[in-house]
């Protein structure tokens, strides 16, 4: 039942949007990044390798509201044959007892391999990991490693570009929490299943209108909760000369409320 849902939210992701369980044992790893195609650079067999900053702003009902405000410092080197790169937040925490936080949520390094990649087609194999350097006693990570090994499929036609992911996260160590220990940022159980949809078209080689979807399923045999989780969200792109974007827009869940209310995020990219 779950591997014919997971194919037919792709499918129809696919074609309409192009693309607690156990918060005690949840961590800070986020969804594995999706290519981030550059106005006139589309023709090009390889992406421009990229650095960015995205503050991102999140609401929240875990035990009380809250929210946090989440900037990512993103670099991500691009080769024909490969792309690597990291995300390393940093995050501001207002938790629903009042107190505040600063401090890093958890790095999170990336690499994949490309088995096509054209100009209108690439599809490639990955994983992402996530490494400990986060706070867990303040909400901010996890105290353990995880990693997510991921499939990313884009397609382009014409101004118009598709993008689907499918990916599993796993804790590779084990670990314990507190009773009273909750994580707020990015939380996730120890075993999920991630899938993302978007599409994006550009108007004038300037102008680039995104929707996306995402499901993240539950498989802890232990978990408790809501397990399905399903979200859509919107942005918008505006090239600045040849090598600057700036990205920004929304996402807000459909299924269930128990992770986070609202998220907005508004991004800088610098290419070269």
């Amino acid at each position: 039942m779950l591997s014919k849902f997971l194919i037919v939210f792709l499918f129809a992701s696919s074609l309409l949007l192009p693309l607690a369980n156990r918060l005690d044992a949840s961590c800070g790893l986020h969804v594995c990044p999706i290519p981030v195609p550059v106005g006139n650079q589309l023709s090009q067999q390889a992406f421009p390798s990229q650095a960015w900053i995205e503050p991102l702003f999140t609401s929240f009902d875990i035990g009380g509201k809250g929210s946090y405000l989440q900037t990512n410092l993103v670099g991500v080197y691009e080769h024909r044959l490969f792309r690597a790169g990291g995300a390393l937040p940093v995050v501001y925490l207002n938790r629903p007892n009042g107190e505040n936080t600063t401090g890093l949520a958890n790095l999170l390094p990336y690499g994949e391999f490309y088995f096509v990649n054209s100009a209108d087609l690439k599809v490639s194999l990955g994983s992402q990991l996530e490494i400990p350097i986060a706070d867990h006693d303040k909400g901010l990570g996890g105290g353990h490693f995880m990693a997510m090994p991921y499939v990313n499929f884009w397609k382009v036609l014409g101004d118009l570009r598709f993008a689907t992911q499918l990916g599993f996260m796993q804790a590779l160590s084990g670990h314990s929490h507190g009773a009273t220990t909750v994580t707020y940022v990015n939380p996730h159980s120890n075993s999920e299943i991630a899938a993302r949809a978007m599409a994006s078209y550009t108007f004038a080689g300037t102008y680039t209108a995104e929707v996306n979807s995402g499901l993240r399923q539950v498989v802890d045999h232990d978990a408790i909760g809501d397990k399905t989780f399903v979200d859509v969200g919107a942005a918008a792109r505006v090239q600045l000369g040849q090598s600057m974007a700036l990205r920004g827009g929304v996402n807000v869940p459909v299924t269930s409320t128990q992770r986070y209310l609202f998220q907005a995020f508004l991004g800088l990219y610098y290419y070269f």
